[in-house]
């Protein structure tokens, strides 16, 4: 009779602990309407992502030509040093 009472006792504090856990998250959380979804608002952007790595690709890309092209012109210079 003790255990059984013992679970109860156990059972419903998990359950209060549960609905004010979801309570919680209910209260806290933005609220997920179409208009809140249409404007963008917590949502990533990946199509503006990719588009600003490929920018970024292509700068380095411009940069590693210029460097190359330096290195087989002969302006560029390298000495190399031992750090002591």
């Amino acid at each position: 009779m003790n255990a059984l009472r013992y679970l109860n006792t156990i059972l419903t504090v998990l359950a209060l602990l549960l609905s004010l856990n979801l309570w919680t998250a209910w209260s806290t959380s933005p609220s997920f309407t179409p208009s809140a979804n249409a404007q963008g608002v917590g949502i990533p952007d990946a199509g503006a992502q990719r588009k600003q790595m490929v920018d970024l690709l292509k700068t380095i890309v411009v940069q590693t030509d210029e460097t190359n092209k330096l290195l087989e012109s002969g302006e560029l210079h390298v000495r190399v040093t031992v750090a002591e």
